[in-house]
């Protein structure tokens, strides 16, 4: 089940009636929840459900024997991080077996058939559990924060599980802290007009980057140009490109409102995981506004433990950020073209830094720098460089080799197909207001267009509801209920 399948429409409705009829109690409510999730869980496959409740309730203890235990006690100390150890053991030894398993099997027979030596690994085919890689993520993040004390223990079990296991975010994020959730869940929830317009609101436009944009995109252009790459002119994979860019953000961006929206419905607030990406002018910028949850979870877990410690990485910010990026890159799938794609981003960022790094020393010498940085050809060309680093870097993410993602590059500047796309007038004109709406949303994050945003949010309600509802009937009439899945999903 997933927010874009018939089965949700019914599912939706039935647990918010039955949540808003209860009490308004936090054990009740949460109860409601957990089965909820559970539920949610199990209606893909009910036998990996262990698995997640398993883990949520060892955590749980772990957390609490942390926090019986104070980190400047030195007696304590070992049976700390034993517990970490634990944890840590446990949730990165699941992910690593179901998602990673196979792929280093058949990498180390690979290379030893190379070398011409016949030793081989049996390679397994596990089933990946939905939602791994986002709830291990989520425990993980609790688990060292309660060992640090950044945060107190959960002391209430169902208000963990409900944490570990609350559907909308669970098959892909965005990744909450504990500090995030926790304390919306220890508190009951109420209803109000405000928070049921702004649930309705978020749920509507991620459905639509969803359902809409991402995937008339995906099926017009990307997904043949790709699929077929030598039989396409070199302008056709440029625009591949371009849509594979604007399908990929649709569709995880709207899954996260998606989740964000449904998670109000509830009363509670989830993170934002996407801030306008697309208007960045640097790196940096970008993966603060791309997939923000995970990219804060990389840098607050990975990236300044190494760079701050004691250990071979510390003041090493330039290794650190290709390790974190090649960990990223791995995270998001078991496959080279992943490894690569995060390799990308890590030189990306490595070189980002060192430029910023040199031209702050041009700026200190002569303030004309300082007045360069500032022009608008400056801007618009860290813009443009910024967004075409990105999108080429999507063509090994979206390859299903390297060797595709090789031809994939190469045909962009040499190639001898002259297949065309068979487009009727009606899908162009589809594809362009998707591309348009999403050349829309990200304008009106700017400061001088945000005032056109706030003017229709400050509308009557009457009239709001005029255009949510010809957005509806739109969406009813030409887009189709439960047609594909979540590119994140997989991951």
């Amino acid at each position: 089940m997933s927010f874009v399948e018939v089965e949700f429409a019914f599912f939706l409705p039935l647990v918010l009636i039955a949540y808003w009829l209860l009490p308004r109690a936090r054990v009740a409510q949460n109860s409601l929840l957990l089965v909820a999730g559970w539920l949610f869980y199990a209606s893909w496959n009910w036998k990996l459900l262990s698995l997640l409740v398993f883990g949520a309730l060892l955590d749980f203890a772990i957390g609490r024997s942390l926090g019986s235990r104070s980190l400047g006690d030195v007696d304590a100390r070992g049976r700390r991080m034993l517990a970490l150890g634990v944890s840590l053991v446990w949730n990165l030894g699941a992910l690593a077996y179901f998602k990673y398993s196979g792929f280093f099997a058949q990498s180390f027979n690979e290379l030893m058939t190379a070398i011409g030596i016949g030793a081989s690994l049996p390679v397994l085919h596990v089933i990946l559990p939905l939602g791994i890689s986002f709830y291990t993520l989520q425990r993980v993040g609790y688990v060292i924060d309660v060992y640090y004390e950044r945060q107190k223990p959960s002391q209430s079990l169902l208000d963990f599980l409900v944490f570990a296991g609350f559907f909308p975010q669970l098959t892909a994020g965005p990744i909450a802290r504990g500090a995030e959730l926790l304390p919306q869940l220890a508190q009951p929830r109420q209803l109000t007009p405000k928070l049921l317009a702004s649930a309705a609101g978020t749920f509507l436009l991620g459905y639509m980057l969803k359902a809409w944009v991402a995937d008339t995109v995906g099926t017009t252009f990307v997904d043949p140009v790709f699929a077929n790459s030598d039989q396409y002119s070199s302008g056709l994979h440029w625009l591949a490109m371009l849509g594979y860019a604007t399908q990929v953000f649709a569709d995880f961006a709207g899954y996260s409102l998606l989740a964000i929206g449904t998670a109000r419905f509830f009363g509670l607030e989830l993170p934002i995981n996407f801030d306008a990406p697309f208007i960045s002018k640097s790196l940096p910028e970008f993966w603060r506004r791309w997939h923000i949850t995970l990219n804060r979870w990389l840098f607050d877990y990975i990236y300044n433990p190494l760079v701050a410690g004691s250990g071979w990485f510390r003041g090493r910010f330039y290794s650190a950020l290709i390790l974190v990026f090649l960990a990223s890159g791995l995270w998001h799938g078991a496959a080279f073209t992943f490894i690569v794609w995060g390799l990308m981003h890590g030189i990306g960022m490595a070189v980002q830094r060192g430029w910023d790094e040199w031209y702050r020393g041009l700026c200190r010498k002569d303030r004309k720098y300082v007045t360069l940085r500032k022009s608008a050809l400056y801007g618009l060309l860290a813009w443009g460089l910024t967004q075409l680093y990105f999108m080429l870097s999507l063509i090994p993410f979206r390859a299903g080799s390297l060797a595709d993602a090789a031809g994939f590059a190469r045909h962009m500047f040499v190639s001898n197909g002259n297949v065309t796309l068979s487009i009727g007038t009606m899908s162009a004109l589809d594809d362009l207001l998707c591309v348009l709406a999403v050349v829309l949303l990200h304008l009106l994050e700017l400061p001088r267009l945000r005032r056109f945003r706030d003017t229709f949010f400050a509308m009557p309600a009457p009239l709001r509801g005029a255009v949510y509802g010809v957005l509806i009937v739109y969406l009813f009439l030409f887009v189709p209920v439960g047609a594909s899945t979540f590119i994140y999903r997989q991951f």
